[in-house]
């Protein structure tokens, strides 16, 4: 677990490198949920609160946020009371492989970069999947693998040794495309989609002027550089019909 001087370097790192990122997740999340009434979402390893925040101000959802560090939870505390959305976000210290929620809660679960710290993904997908309601939509993203040839580009643009160590870090620790889907296999989880997120050059743009933020290495830099995972729960019927 981070300590809390590692929470905050990376909370710094965020803000001056990654904050562009989490405008356009939340808007790819709210056109993946544009077919289904989202009441009450969960965000996994909500970290300094960036993506559960930029959802917050699309959609007008209950959160819950866990995380089981209590340090990244008081910096993520902080960013919501600051905006006033406290009313509507919860957060809860927890472990994904444990879930403290009952089945069939959440409409939406969604987690960025925190899914190469699973111990066990398959535990973890399958916790996902039990308090996921039928119809609901499971959304992660995370660093894609094939990034490693990359790293030293990266590092050049970075320009503190710690936040280098940051990058390489959640490069090393990334997982294959085909390891998650034996992942997803052995949780059962079939209704799936698994790819490369590859941000068109408008979707970069509109995410830098949302907060207005003005940094080329942006543009500049590779990708894709993220994957992710739509998994839709099928509805109690469906799962009967392939059954027979």
């Amino acid at each position: 677990m981070l300590s809390q001087k590692a929470c905050i370097r990376y909370n710094d790192f965020v803000q001056k490198y990654q904050r562009h990122i989490y405008p356009m997740l939340a808007a790819r999340m709210q056109r993946l949920c544009a077919e289904c009434d989202v009441t009450r979402a969960l965000d996994l390893g909500i970290g300094p609160g960036d993506l559960t925040v930029f959802f917050a101000k699309q959609n007008v959802c209950q959160i819950d946020g866990l995380d089981i560090n209590p340090s990244m939870l008081e910096l993520a505390n902080n960013k919501i009371a600051s905006l006033d959305l406290t009313k509507r976000v919860k957060l809860v210290q927890g472990d994904v492989h444990s879930l403290p929620y009952p089945d069939a809660c959440f409409d939406l679960i969604f987690s960025y970069s925190c899914f190469h710290h699973w111990q066990d993904p398959i535990e973890a997908l399958q916790e996902c999947e039990r308090v996921l309601k039928d119809g609901g939509v499971l959304y992660l993203v995370d660093t894609y693998p094939d990034v490693k040839a990359l790293l030293p580009q990266f590092e050049q643009q970075l320009d503190e040794y710690s936040y280098r160590e940051i990058v390489k870090k959640a490069v090393e620790e990334s997982i294959g495309i085909s390891a998650i889907e034996q992942f997803l296999a052995c949780a059962n989880m079939n209704a799936y989609e698994l790819q490369p997120v590859d941000f068109s050059e408008e979707e970069l743009v509109a995410g830098i002027d949302y907060i207005n933020y003005d940094h080329q290495l942006i543009i500049d830099s590779p990708r894709p550089t993220l994957w992710e995972l739509i998994y839709r729960k099928p509805y109690v019927n469906q799962q009967r019909k392939k059954l027979l």
